[in-house]
């Protein structure tokens, strides 16, 4: 796995262009971390926090989709926001530089797996899709926020390469997933422990966003 300097984050880049993905360890630093599942619980234990929907009749369902989400807003002035979304536009930045990919903005939610939720498998992205705002997801990106986890606990991302492999990637504290949104279908596998994440997908210019 790579880290997070800016040199592994321009590594990062050219294994997007090879494989289509990328994998970052250490994508924060382990206080900005905590600090971001801090506040994640907060949003938890407060009630903040949404039952995410699926499709364009915007329903929830349990069986498709289990997790809890809340919207983060980049004016935000709790400092592990701030950390996040400045990571991120320097990793925009150097995607615009390196592969023109005219991306202009970044939305993204924090997580929240109760124990035993998934997501069933989906694309970020379709070209001919029912919602036009989806179309202009261009780089879907997981950074996860669960401290000692491993193996026996579950809740891997499984993404699926090609029709018959996939990879199985662990939600580690501080580990960063990049992925082209309309290429890798992708799902979240049940857990054994509740699982955070922050979830983001980078963007082209849309009307919503002007």
């Amino acid at each position: 796995m790579l880290t997070s300097s800016t040199d592994a984050l321009t590594n990062a880049i050219d294994t997007i262009v090879l494989n289509g993905y990328a994998v970052l360890d250490d994508f924060l630093t382990p206080a900005e971390i905590a600090s971001l599942a801090a506040f994640a619980q907060k949003k938890w234990l407060s009630g903040d926090i949404a039952k995410a929907k699926t499709g364009k009749s915007a329903l929830t369902n349990q069986s498709i989709r289990g997790d809890y989400i809340t919207w983060l807003d980049e004016h935000d002035q709790e400092p592990a926001i701030n950390a996040y979304f400045n990571k991120m536009q320097t990793l925009k930045q150097l995607l615009n530089e390196q592969l023109f990919m005219n991306l202009h903005a970044l939305e993204t939610h924090i997580a929240h797996y109760p124990v035993g939720s998934i997501y069933q498998k989906h694309l970020d992205q379709f070209s001919h899709g029912n919602d036009p705002e989806l179309q202009h997801r261009q780089l879907s990106a997981v950074l996860y926020l669960n401290q000692d986890w491993h193996e026996s606990l579950g809740g891997e991302l499984r993404l699926y390469l090609n029709e018959n492999e996939h990879l199985d990637i662990l939600p580690n504290a501080g580990r960063m997933v990049l992925f082209l949104s309309a290429r890798f279908w992708h799902e979240v596998r049940p857990a054994h422990r509740e699982r955070l994440s922050v979830t983001g997908w980078f963007r082209t210019r849309s009307t919503r966003l002007l």
